[in-house]
């Protein structure tokens, strides 16, 4: 408890450091260096004190995990982490945020998902990642000529994907601007797709399951506030920096 600001503020700081780099400003470069090395020396001593005193924690079994007689070195280990953080809790935290504020636009939705009237096994997690997806674009780089849509991407071009466009592409989604907590097919790129698929997809789903249903059960009244939203200063990754609500 006593690292979250810290933390907060620097996991911030990398997150925004994963846009394009003709987009941040001096200043963000070296927060973004500050960044590094917090996490560093911070998951460093982490690691260090877990080899000497395993215990029931994630870091504590990578720290112990092994295949064929080999285990994670301090570098291996010290990158998952990192890993781990930007994608199992700054994408979580802006999806929760994100469905909460469209749960709160769309009061039919919200009663359906309230009032437990959703078929069991309805994938309204995954509307709810379609409609307002925290990644909203990523790159890849083609490793063989591509021919797609009409344009020719030679071996090597770097391919900007926008994923909040895929998600609400008419082609593929029936009335795309529209959320639908009781669609049946969602198939969605929110998580990625083939060997990039990501490999959290079911913890995020737990975790929004749990957030949500608890939030709507313990504050049955959440209304918006009427006040600004705002929004973090970021172009990769979308998520709220300010959601005023009311409850009683």
């Amino acid at each position: 408890m006593g690292d979250r600001r810290e933390f907060g503020r620097f996991a911030r700081a990398l997150a925004r450091g994963e846009d394009p780099e003709n987009s941040l400003t001096a200043e963000e470069k070296r927060e973004r260096s500050r960044a590094i090395m917090y996490f560093r020396l911070y998951f460093g001593e982490l690691m260090a004190k877990r080899r000497r005193d395993p215990g029931d924690d994630l870091i504590s079994r990578l720290a112990q995990v092994r295949e064929s007689g080999q285990g994670l070195d301090d570098g291996e280990l010290l990158a998952t982490c990192v890993l781990l953080l930007m994608a199992g809790h700054e994408t979580t935290v802006n999806l929760i945020g994100n469905a909460v504020q469209a749960l709160l636009h769309h009061p039919e939705q919200r009663a359906l998902l309230a009032g437990g009237r959703l078929a069991e096994g309805t994938p309204w997690v995954d509307e709810l990642l379609r409609y307002d997806s925290p990644v909203q674009f990523m790159s890849r780089r083609a490793l063989t000529d591509v021919s797609h849509a009409g344009r020719e991407f030679p071996k090597g071009t770097n391919v900007v994907l926008v994923l909040g466009s895929a998600n609400r592409d008419p082609e593929a989604f029936p009335d795309p601007q529209r959320l639908d907590l009781t669609r049946t097919s969602v198939r969605h790129l929110g998580f990625g797709m083939g060997i990039h698929f990501c490999l959290g997809a079911q913890l995020a789903r737990l975790e929004v399951d749990i957030a949500l249903g608890t939030l709507l059960r313990r504050a049955p009244g959440l209304a918006l506030a009427g006040e600004p939203v705002s929004y973090k200063d970021n172009r990769v990754m979308r998520g709220l920096a300010r959601l005023p609500v009311r409850f009683r």
